[in-house]
């Protein structure tokens, strides 16, 4: 059977009372209760499904649930182990049997083990450990009890920073105390519940860790040493045999089987943690807290950060706060500053086509590009995060760049079933003073077979140079390739959509090392200014440009952008505040039956009025596309059925270009517009006419000014005649019939 241990620590102060009433979704496969403290409730469920999340990832029922039954370990002036047992009994478990308290002085099931790192009496190392089954699973959990601030050994234990051996460093010893102790009272366990050692031989053993502070420490502690037994120079297991036994023979599981959620947990480690592989930590922080700021070192794993924004350090601590933000104000899923995207990567996902637009796919690219930027975290914060919760691992992730170099990228690998995954993300610009001169530069560097803009073509460079040397240090991803088991995606924001873009093209030429189909390469953009004067001559229908048409970075410098374009509008007012990333995360389409081209109208000199109209008639002047200077005015308008209508005024000279998202441009020079004369423009076929007061067209405008009586098409016009005359011949037939019908009617009555 599939089993799984939850380990919970509970600690640093007594703050929450956890009981409630649960229901029953079913006796065995899955178990929900409303579980409530002396400041509130909560709602947690157990299923098999749970855990069988990616361990990297932050998911709320997890969170949830270890952070329900965390709390539930203080005893807030009840009888020992009450609210704990409680908790266990409304979730399912069988108090008598399989739930066994250690150290809580008084409980009818406390553990009375015979060795002297058990101490029954006088200790507020407190835990309890518990099992039962949920379908083809087995639950096991451990929950710590926190400290009691009346008990001098309690505080001893907190605050004693004098360091011994962990890792590759050392840890301060009162955590590693209570690490030890759990460790020897977890073996002892397992001697007297087998199955769990067998549901490890077999290789479907999970385990849950998590507690709050003093508990969260220890919970820290035991998730980094599940990870690294094998290269961990703890020596405090000398001597016990069970310890021993139990980590290097018993529970040797994989990672992704070991969840590990902690509360206000304290630094734990003296050393570098980010070398052990720990990404199966999640460290939910609450930035209010005095407590996960001491003592002088750091933690192990991820951290999710929250803020009660309190003056109070102390305050802010108390575990109930904890809760109340997993069930209210930490987003699930990939989060970038100032949100998160609920998205994850399967094996199956990249099997579409890669040249139409998929949401799922989007959303991961979007997710990234967003996670790209620092916000107010420390740098590379969110980017590393995202590709811990979508599956990637530490040893495989790698950024480039950070943190002053706003041309910053990351690349990662991963194994998602059979298929490898290689993501490159490109990271936009995040507020320089000449962030709009750069994207309003002239096209002059040379790519391909076309021009590009210098910034972007730089940024291409570093990009492309480090990915191959990533490729060269990574045999698994050329060996992917060969097998036709790798895909490639490649997002970006902004100027990191730019450099994107020019990535993709060269990872679709037969110049790129991997040598991939364009099938397995996915490149999504989101508000990317336009890239080239004109297309370069390799196949890129695999680069998906989402765009807001309220975005003018979108729109600058107007040229030629490879691949689709699809669209929304925020419906805000045309300008850079429709450009952070979190607005494509919120408008992101679901699906889409229609991909969007662009021209760019600029008019110089624009002396004349004008009106741009479609087939609902005029578009008022606010919710245009224009971007104006005292020479210029750009109108940025979608290709089809649309017209500009100038209205003479004055005699003056009309100056008009068209430019196509193919670079293809058309320009009319020494147009009259004088007072009473209307000009249409014609944007679906590129075409200027002069229009009478009917607005029938009169005249056709050439692209020198010159205008020459407009005609019909011919072609057209012949085949209205034929139309008529077909219809002519129907209705005539049709007369003749109805008259020979009435003739024969009559007379056969007659």
């Amino acid at each position: 059977m599939k089993k799984v241990i939850s380990i919970i620590l509970s600690g640093f102060t007594a703050c929450s009372i956890i009981y409630g009433n649960f229901h029953t979704v079913s006796a065995v496969d899955s178990q929900t209760a409303e579980i409530e403290f002396y400041d509130g409730k909560a709602e947690v469920e157990i299923n098999e499904e749970m855990f069988s999340q990616n361990s990297n990832g932050y998911h709320r029922n997890i969170a949830m649930l270890a952070s329900a039954l965390s709390n539930a370990s203080y005893n807030d002036g009840m009888e020992n182990g009450y609210y704990i047992n409680r908790a266990y009994e409304n979730l399912g478990f069988d108090i008598s049997s399989d739930v066994t308290l250690f150290s809580y002085e008084g409980a009818e099931n406390n553990a009375s083990y015979d060795t002297e790192l058990i101490d029954v009496y006088g200790d507020s190392l407190a835990f309890s450990i518990a099992t039962r089954e949920i379908g083809e699973t087995r639950l096991l959990v451990i929950a710590l009890r926190g400290t009691n601030l009346n008990n001098t050994n309690d505080l001893i234990n907190d605050i004693s920073i004098f360091g011994s051996s962990f890792y590759k460093d050392d840890s301060p010893s009162g955590f590693l105390n209570f690490f030890n102790k759990v460790s020897v009272g977890l073996s002892l366990y397992l001697e007297n519940h087998p199955e769990i050692a067998d549901s490890a031989d077999n290789g479907k053993l999970k385990i849950l860790i998590t507690g709050h502070s003093l508990g969260a420490a220890g919970a820290n502690l035991l998730g980094a040493y599940f990870n690294t037994y094998n290269d961990n120079s703890y020596s405090g297991f000398d001597g016990n045999k069970n310890v021993n036994t139990m980590f290097s023979e018993k529970l040797d599981i994989p990672q992704n089987d070991i969840f590990v959620y902690s509360f206000a947990c304290p630094n734990v480690y003296y050393g570098d943690p980010t070398i052990a592989d720990c990404d199966n930590i999640i460290n939910i922080v609450n930035e209010s807290d005095l407590i996960p700021q001491i003592p002088n070192g750091q933690k192990f794993g991820q951290f999710i950060y929250f803020d009660t924004n309190e003056d109070d350090g102390f305050s802010a601590h108390y575990g109930h706060k904890y809760v109340n933000a997993v069930e209210t104000d930490i987003p699930e899923g990939v989060r970038y500053y100032g949100g998160a995207v609920d998205t994850h990567i399967t094996e199956n996902i990249f099997y579409q086509n890669s040249s139409e637009y998929h949401s799922d796919i989007a959303e991961i690219a979007v997710a990234l590009s967003s996670s790209a930027y620092n916000g107010k975290r420390e740098t590379g914060y969110y980017i590393n995060s995202a590709y811990r919760q979508l599956g990637f691992t530490s040893e495989n992730i790698e950024i480039y760049g950070y943190p002053s170099d706003d041309y910053s990228f990351s690349i990662a690998s991963g194994k998602f079933g059979q298929t490898t995954v290689l993501a490159v993300t490109l990271k936009g610009n995040s507020g320089k003073n000449n962030f709009y001169e750069e994207i309003d530069k002239d096209f002059s560097q040379p790519f391909m077979d076309s021009m590009t803009n210098p910034n972007y073509y730089n940024f291409y460079i570093r990009v492309k140079n480090t990915l191959d040397e990533y490729i060269s240090n990574h045999s698994e991803i050329l060996n992917s390739a060969q097998d036709g088991k790798l895909k490639v995606l490649v997002s970006g924001h902004s100027i990191g959509g730019a450099g994107a873009s020019l990535l993709g093209a060269e990872l679709n030429s037969s110049d790129s090392m991997l040598k991939l189909s364009e099938n397995d390469i996915f490149i999504y953009t989101f508000g990317c200014p336009y890239v080239y004067n004109a297309l370069p001559k390799v196949n890129c229908t695999n680069i998906i440009n989402i765009v807001n048409e309220s975005d003018f970075v979108s729109f600058m410098p107007f040229g030629a952008r490879d691949g689709k374009t699809v669209s929304f509008d925020s419906e805000t007012s045309f300008g850079t505040n429709c450009y952070e990333p979190e607005i494509y995360v919120e408008n992101l389409p679901e699906v889409t039956d229609k991909y969007m081209t662009y021209k760019q109208i600029t008019i110089n000199n624009p002396y004349a009025d004008f009106e741009v109209t479609d087939a609902d008639g005029i578009i008022e002047k606010d919710r245009l596309k224009t971007l104006s200077d005292d020479e210029h005015t750009h109108i940025f308008i979608p290709s089809g059925d649309y017209k500009i209508n100038f209205y003479g005024n004055t005699d003056e000279i009309l100056e008009l270009s068209e430019k196509n998202q193919n670079g293809i441009e058309k320009s009319y020079n020494n147009v009259s517009v004088t007072n009473g004369k209307n000009i249409e423009y014609d944007i679906e076929n590129s075409n200027m006419y002069v229009i009478n007061e009917k607005g029938k067209r009169v005249f056709e405008v050439l692209t020198d000014g010159t205008e020459k009586e407009y005609k019909e098409d011919s072609a057209i016009k012949t085949e209205s005649l034929i139309i008529a005359g077909v219809c002519a011949l129907i209705v005539s037939s049709s007369s003749a019939i109805l008259i020979f019908r009435k003739r024969k009617n009559k007379e056969q009555g007659e």
